[in-house]
């Protein structure tokens, strides 16, 4: 399951639990409607905890493919100099 599948599927729990809150609620049965609140709030942090993994993800993802892209010609050599950059530039 992809991590798209996965937040769309916890989506869909949070829903149905925020409804099972919602009914609970409105019977006045309030030790239900405290249980249905913990979960759809417990269902909530692991939704963010998902998005918190993919943007991590995401990042490494992207640094790698930033590494990846430079070639050994373009790294600044030993002295400090940037290939291709003006030289002795006065203001």
């Amino acid at each position: 399951m992809t991590l798209h599948d996965q937040i769309a599927a916890l989506r869909a729990r949070i829903a149905k639990a925020e409804s099972a809150r919602d009914t609970w609620r409105a019977s006045g049965r309030q030790e239900k409607y405290v249980e249905a609140y913990c979960v759809a709030e417990t269902l909530e942090l692991q939704l963010e905890q998902l998005r918190q993994e993919g943007l991590r993800a995401s990042m490494k993802n992207s640094a790698r493919a930033s590494v990846s892209v430079l070639s050994a010609g373009e790294l600044p050599s030993a002295g400090g100099a940037v290939p291709g950059a003006p030289k002795n530039v006065k203001p």
